[in-house]
């Protein structure tokens, strides 16, 4: 495990005064009835009795503990792409989360929603995101700008659309 900020190897418990080691704990939350196991860097009195919750986090902890209810509460609901998932995407596609929205559309604040959890990306965007992901090269910048106009990202948005209507059409109309 990394140790970026040379965090002691062994501390004290402030509420049980027993000694805890740095290190990734293997924990499970509930999500909706499903459960969900993770990797939870921190210092813990013990790494491999999962009944033993006695541990430290940091504040840097909590952010993998926050991504790991969000992903959690994504494959609880079986989402295509979870919000890890879509974060990679877009920082593959070396895209701040204003750039991206730019870019693949949905208004100013999708990203954040999407990377959180609070919004589910429609099927076009969740199409959009996997040809990114398949091709990122279209979408990469190098000077801060989409390398990808917007008359070709709204292009490739129309595209997306229509293919979803079409099949749509296919089911209802049978043609």
């Amino acid at each position: 495990m990394t140790n970026p900020r040379n965090y002691p190897d062994a501390i004290s418990s402030a509420e049980t005064g027993r000694t805890l080691r740095r290190g990734v704990k293997m924990l499970t939350i509930d999500a909706g009835g499903h459960p969900f196991t993770y990797g939870q860097p921190g210092w813990w009195a013990s790494l491999d009795d999962p009944q033993d919750k006695d541990g430290q986090l940091t504040d840097e902890d909590n952010v993998i503990r926050a991504a790991a209810r969000r992903e959690a509460k994504a494959s609880a609901k079986q989402a295509a792409l979870t919000p890890l998932v879509i974060r990679a995407i877009r920082e593959g596609c070396g895209l701040s989360q204003q750039n991206a929205a730019r870019v693949f559309g949905g208004g100013a604040k999708a990203f954040e929603k999407y990377e959180s959890g609070e919004v589910v990306p429609s099927s076009a965007m969740m199409r959009l995101l996997l040809l990114a992901a398949k091709h990122p090269a279209l979408f990469r910048t190098d000077s801060g700008e989409p390398l990808v106009s917007e008359d070709d990202a709204e292009l490739i948005r129309e595209t997306v659309r229509k293919s979803s209507v079409e099949r749509i059409y296919e089911h209802i109309y049978g043609s």
